[in-house]
């Protein structure tokens, strides 16, 4: 079995200065962690945040990737090119026990109202469970999502998200993501609701779930080292994208002292990365095979996507 820890990024719609304050993708990412590295992994980890932050017991402590790269709290006696090293040095325990990390991302605009940005949440949340499942199949493993359970997100019942009302109430990452699993699986449970999918999907086999198994489970981040870790490469992951995305919209808006990684150090971990987004005119799932051989830290976007990217920078300019 997969233990499959979830966190999301870009979720704030506020924008400052043309960009939006945490990136222009929504993000939703998975780290996947082998039964057999758990115990060795945590125990690495342990070792890890000792070493920079001296924390002796985590649970007394939060360890946030904003509150490290920014010098809050944990690193605020670090030097910013120690707080990268750390980032590093991260990637480079991901990278020694080959974890997968699966990622979706979809572009953002302010305009967009709330149902519009409901299913850009969905829509997310789709390919991410999507991405999860072609992996698991070539794994030949069972998988069981864990989240983190802020906002109360682990007193969600299925029952309500189902029926949920996309057009007039905002909806969290846990109720997208919790919607979207059920959509899922439902059909290993019940007739009726078998072809009921909000985001419809191209190949309704591709969406029919056969490796996620029970529901998502929801608990405190505080109580989980996993959801830290998810958290810290997820924040990662959306820096890099920010990047890439600048490289194709307004290179010169690039500030190599922001990004809290190197390039070697993100080459650890970049045969394990699986991004994945949503296509409106194919409305289905994109999966990016090529992963950082360019310029780009993730994403060399291909050609087709200039035309969209340097749009949604222009948009974003007017709307400033």
């Amino acid at each position: 079995m997969i233990l499959i820890y979830f966190d999301e990024s870009g979720i704030n719609y506020s924008a400052r200065d043309g960009l939006f304050n945490d990136g222009p993708f929504l993000i939703m990412g998975a780290m996947c962690v082998y039964e057999d590295v758990y115990w060795s992994m945590e125990r690495l980890f342990c070792q890890l945040i000792d070493d920079y932050f001296g924390i002796n017991n985590w649970l007394k402590q939060e360890i946030h990737a904003t509150d490290i790269w920014f010098g809050n709290a944990l690193s605020k006696n670090l030097k910013v090119d120690k707080r990268r090293e750390f980032f590093d040095e991260f990637l480079q325990l991901c990278g020694k026990f080959g974890l997968p990390y699966v990622f979706s991302f979809n572009l953002k605009y302010t305009k967009q109202d709330i149902k519009e940005k409901n299913l850009n949440m969905l829509r997310t949340a789709s390919c991410l469970l999507i991405s999860l499942e072609h992996n698991l199949a070539e794994m030949h493993q069972t998988g069981v999502l864990i989240a983190d359970a802020s906002n109360g997100s682990e007193q969600l019942q299925t029952k309500d998200i189902v029926i949920i009302d996309i057009q007039n109430k905002s909806l969290s990452p846990a109720q997208a993501l919790l919607k979207q699993f059920y959509e899922m699986t439902s059909w290993r449970t019940t007739k009726t609701n078998r072809d009921s999918f909000t985001i419809k999907p191209k190949y309704p086999t591709e969406v029919r779930s056969a490796y996620l198994i029970d529901r998502v489970h929801f608990l405190p981040s505080n109580d989980s080292l996993f959801l830290k870790m998810c958290d810290i490469i997820t924040f990662i992951i959306q820096r890099a994208l920010v990047h890439d995305y600048l490289l194709v919209a307004n290179k010169s808006r690039i500030i190599q002292d922001k990004i809290p990684f190197t390039k070697s150090g993100l080459a650890m971990i970049k045969n394990k990365i699986y991004p994945s987004c949503y296509e409106l005119k194919e409305d289905d799932v994109m999966f990016y095979q090529d992963v950082g051989d360019g310029e780009g830290f993730l994403i060399d976007f291909p050609p087709e996507d200039y035309a969209k990217i340097k749009d949604h920078y222009n948009q974003m300019q007017e709307t400033s």
